[in-house]
């Protein structure tokens, strides 16, 4: 946890940085050794070949005049200090050898057959030093016996060369890490300048002005998208702000509609008593408190369908049976020609605040219908269907998609719901719907019998068991 905590507190530039200046140093010590063993491959082979082609040049002279016609300078007549020749007998003795070795030992034991060749790497001290020799043995025929012509090359040049190599990058390394660091560095910063701008701008917009906007970056990358982002953001921001302004605003016009009625009414009846009395008094009070109980209600449930923390109970709920429900209170309140069509539809939520959505659009019904309004659920694949459909004068086109706003106000014939109404009914039917995963819309229809408005409200369902569905 800790070395994390320092990770996310070293920042991007300095994360980006050192994962990419490890990524070079990881990248060029692979490459780094991949050369050193190239080289040591061929540096190797090479002195193989070396070693070899004077082990020929001395086999040849064997195979013509045998090993009387040759001497140490014979043997050594490549005057190279860093390669020994030596020359052993049918019974491994030498017979002749580099001066450097004249005094050792046969250095191999190795004895190759006809047409054979052994190579070997073996361990020679030589002038007192110890290092690593490439031996190429062979059998060669001629006067005198089978001889075994031990030609060997020092390694010490491979080494050499391998660690001069080796240091050479790594000096090369060194400050090529520290410039292509610098670089990354610069080049994160720069990408990241956009991004700067935009906290700037960000932080500077207050929550009584959001009318800042971010400023768009070249190109059509993710610092591009981030920016559109961040101001279709602000714009949802703003939107909201002012929808809440509204909100507060025809919410205190409504609240004080009524006050004003109830504070008239008592002023009245206190400076005049003889001309209002309490018989005519109390009739006012009632009512109007009423729409205020109902206004609050109303503002109570729109409050709980914008709470994202709300988490009322759900089980299944039938649909079906809050149609009968609603049907038949109505039939119970009006004179109205109440049609049902209730087919089995289930769903997962809150039965109190479906209840309340379909009753919402009952009542709306209700108080603009004629003679008749027709009442159904129904389900379509995986959705659920209510819909509610009224003789009334029906909505005009251009109000069929605000009039799920809060406290909207159509013409005269569609002015409040049921008892007043308080111009929340249909937005509290949008937000339910929409809090159980569905939607609420009006639906653009003619029929006959129902010309006025259609509402839908529309759910995902719940598979029913088949004996259920047959019933």
């Amino acid at each position: 946890m800790k070395v994390a905590r320092l990770i996310a507190a070293t920042g991007v530039r300095m994360r980006t940085t050192a994962v990419a200046v490890f990524l070079l140093a990881l990248a060029m010590v692979l490459a780094g050794v991949v050369v050193v063993l190239l080289l040591e491959n061929s540096l190797d082979r090479s002195v193989t070949e070396s070693a070899r082609s004077t082990g020929l040049q001395v086999a040849r002279q064997l195979a013509k005049v045998g090993a009387a016609g040759l001497s140490d300078t014979g043997v050594a007549a490549t005057g190279d200090a860093e390669a020994v020749t030596q020359v052993l007998d049918a019974r491994g003795h030498p017979v002749t050898s580099d001066p450097a070795i004249a005094t050792l030992p046969p250095i191999t034991r190795a004895r190759p057959g006809p047409g054979q060749e052994i190579v070997e790497t073996r361990t020679l001290a030589i002038h007192e030093d110890s290092s690593s020799y490439r031996t190429v043995s062979r059998l060669v025929y001629g006067p005198g016996g089978p001889y075994t012509v031990v030609s060997a090359r020092s390694l010490m040049p491979v080494t050499d060369a391998s660690t001069r190599l080796t240091l050479l990058l790594g000096l090369i390394a060194i400050p090529l890490l520290g410039i292509s660091g610098l670089a990354v560095y610069r080049s994160v910063g720069s990408a990241l300048e956009p991004v700067e701008r935009m906290r700037r701008t960000v932080a500077e917009v207050s929550t009584t002005d959001l009318s800042a906007r971010v400023a768009l970056p070249p190109g059509s990358d993710e610092v591009h998208r981030l920016a559109a982002t961040l101001n279709s953001m602000l714009d949802r921001l703003a939107s909201a702000q002012a929808a809440q302004r509204r909100f507060v605003a025809d919410a205190s016009h409504e609240l004080r509609s009524p006050l004003s009625t109830i504070s008239a009414a008592l002023d009245v009846s206190s400076q005049h008593p003889e001309s209002m009395g309490t018989d005519e008094l109390v009739p006012v009070i009632t009512r109007e408190t009423a729409r205020l109980r109902e206004l609050v209600d109303d503002l109570l449930m729109l409050a709980r369908t914008d709470d994202a923390t709300d988490r009322p109970s759900r089980t299944e709920v039938d649909l079906d049976d809050i149609v009968r429900a609603e049907a038949e209170r109505v039939r119970g309140e009006s004179t109205l020609e109440i049609e049902v069509r209730a087919w089995p539809a289930k769903v997962h939520g809150s039965e109190a605040q479906l209840r309340r959505a379909v009753r919402n659009l009952v009542d709306n019904a209700r108080e603009y219908a004629k003679e008749r309004i027709r009442v159904s659920s129904s389900v379509h694949d995986d959705r659920a269907f209510v819909e509610v459909s009224d003789d009334g004068p029906g909505v005009a086109p251009a109000d069929r998609e605000r009039i799920f706003e809060r406290f909207v106000r159509l013409d005269a014939s569609r002015q409040r719901f049921y008892h007043g109404g308080t111009g929340l009914g249909l937005a509290i039917v949008a937000g339910i719907a929409a809090r159980h995963g569905g939607s609420a819309r009006y639906l653009d229809v003619t029929e006959p019998h129902y010309p006025g408005a259609h509402f839908r409200i529309e759910l995902p369902r719940i598979d029913l068991p088949q004996d259920e569905e047959e019933d």
